[in-house]
């Protein structure tokens, strides 16, 4: 979550929405770790339902980079490398730059 925290920062103004989703039954438990964090980007409630629009989790982390026309784009499951997934966020972000003319 920090290094979300970090990107969100980083690239928000180049157009970035960083969106968490929380599968805990608790959403106490949510809203402490979000203040006691400081996140700086929603997070929400999700249940069995929404990880069967996303091909079913089955375990967690997952990290999804979708583009600004709502296509997935990158898929990590697991603990993967933060910074091969930000090098992919980099090229999303460039390319959505160009195509917004910015």
């Amino acid at each position: 979550m920090p290094r979300f925290i970090g990107w969100q920062k980083k690239y928000g103004s180049r157009g970035l929405q960083v969106i968490g989703i929380s599968m805990d039954d608790d959403p106490s438990l949510v809203l402490k770790t979000y203040k006691e964090l400081g996140v700086n980007y929603p997070i929400v409630m999700g249940d069995e339902k929404l990880g069967a629009l996303y091909g079913g989790i089955l375990g967690l982390p997952v990290t999804y980079l979708i583009d600004s026309h709502g296509k997935i784009q990158a898929q990590y499951r697991g603990e993967v490398d933060l910074n091969r997934i930000e090098t992919r966020l980099q090229l999303l972000l460039s390319r959505h730059r160009r195509y917004l003319h910015w």
